[in-house]
């Protein structure tokens, strides 16, 4: 990050990304992206999951994924160089985490209205962690949809403080997931899902260009 001595980052987290739109139907891109993250991989005629890539049964439309949802925040990782004087290179930027609430179910076409504001910004000296809330709507009738929160890591963005502790800022509670108490007693029921053999050789391909 280039003039980390004039770096205001009240700026950044007071920042106002433009609204964006992403528009979808069913069969391009729907039943394609269940398609690509497995649905029906072993089995074509699967019950439960022809209702992803097919309309089965007589069902007027097919359902959503609710994962589909991340791809609603793509989009604004090109808006980041926006952001008032921070600079980074997005050649270092790493995808850190990715957190969706869905509040409805979301139509198998249609256009989406995703309103984007800075959540979380975080000095890490040698890097920079930086949380993009993005909620969704639906254009036509303004319902809200989903809530999505991602965070970026930027390598060589840190040591912007202007002192001895590294500036934080997050709009969430750190311990907000300590509100969930972890069961101690048994599963009622238990659901093994393996991993595609085409998503292990991509992920064995990309441990190897890392490395």
């Amino acid at each position: 990050m280039a003039d980390k001595s004039e770096f205001d980052p009240q700026l950044i987290i007071s920042h106002k990304f433009p609204e964006i739109t992403y528009s979808y139907t069913e069969s391009r891109d729907t039943a394609l992206y269940a398609l690509g993250v497995g649905a029906c991989a072993d089995d074509a005629v699967n019950d439960k999951e022809l209702k992803y890539v097919y309309h089965h049964d007589g069902q007027q439309s097919i359902q959503v994924l609710p994962t589909f949802t991340a791809l609603f925040s793509l989009d604004f990782t090109s808006q980041l160089a926006q952001l008032p004087g921070f600079q980074y290179d997005p050649h270092l930027l790493l995808h850190g985490q990715q957190y969706v609430e869905i509040y409805k179910p979301l139509p198998s076409s249609g256009c989406i209205l995703n309103k984007a504001t800075v959540a979380g910004l975080h000095d890490k000296v040698k890097a920079a962690v930086l949380e993009i809330e993005v909620v969704s709507y639906e254009k036509d009738t303004g319902e809200m949809l989903c809530m999505n929160r991602m965070t970026v890591f930027l390598r060589g963005a840190g040591g912007f403080s202007k002192s001895s502790q590294p500036y934080s800022y997050t709009r969430y509670l750190a311990n907000r997931t300590l509100e969930y108490k972890i069961p101690k007693t048994q599963p009622f029921s238990v659901y093994e899902q393996r991993t595609q053999p085409s998503q292990v050789r991509e992920f064995v391909f990309i441990v190897l260009r890392c490395e």
